[in-house]
């Protein structure tokens, strides 16, 4: 019987890639950068800020003294845009509100510093949650087959009682390696189906 739910952040609960790009674009095409450097320079400090090998952009910009034509002032520009155009999407909200009343809901995010204060203050869906997990805090990240077990131990239960819903296929065959049941996201409607499927096997 399944105990919980544990979400992904961005994809599931909020829709990110497109709108980060607009915002890299202008910022390439303002500075005469080459198209799409900002998001491997991005990438490249999600990779370590993601299990705290960077507290901010300006210890990444200190440690690695990117090649790029840009200020850490204005990186951070950068980052503080892209966040502000996450788009929450609605209707995942209120079907979490509507599990919330049978299961625990935990989120499991590969996030650099603050996913907390994000859930708080600008999205204001921390109360959702049972349970927070994120890469940063516990120096792991997603598909490490110790982050799903951690996850599962904060939640006391087995792996065949929780669900994972994560829009990244490696993200989710490192859950299923530990036996935990995974969905892909694609969108709302298909998540939707696909997990009563299982809630009600």
């Amino acid at each position: 019987m399944i105990k919980a739910i544990i979400f992904d952040f961005g994809g599931p609960i909020v829709e990110w890639e497109s709108s980060a790009d607009v915002v890299f674009h202008k910022h390439e095409d303002h500075h005469n950068l080459e198209r799409d450097s900002l998001r491997k320079l991005f990438n490249e400090y999600f990779v370590g800020g993601h299990v705290g090998d960077f507290h901010s952009i300006s210890d990444f910009f200190d440690k690695t003294k990117p090649a790029i034509n840009i200020t850490v002032e204005e990186l951070n520009e950068v980052l503080n845009e892209t966040r502000a155009v996450m788009q929450i999407r609605p209707e995942m909200i209120a079907y979490i509100n509507e599990l919330k009343k049978k299961y625990k809901i935990a989120l499991l995010s590969n996030f650099d510093n603050g996913i907390e204060k994000s859930l708080k203050e600008i999205f204001n869906i921390y109360h959702l949650f049972d349970l927070v997990i994120s890469s940063y805090n516990v120096k792991m990240k997603k598909p490490d087959p110790e982050i799903y077990k951690y996850t599962l131990e904060k939640l006391d239960i087995l792996p065949e009682e929780s669900v994972f819903i994560d829009d990244l296929e490696e993200n989710i065959k490192g859950a299923e390696a530990v036996g935990i049941r995974g969905i892909i996201f694609k969108n709302f409607e298909q998540c939707k189906l696909d997990l009563e499927n299982i809630l009600h096997s």
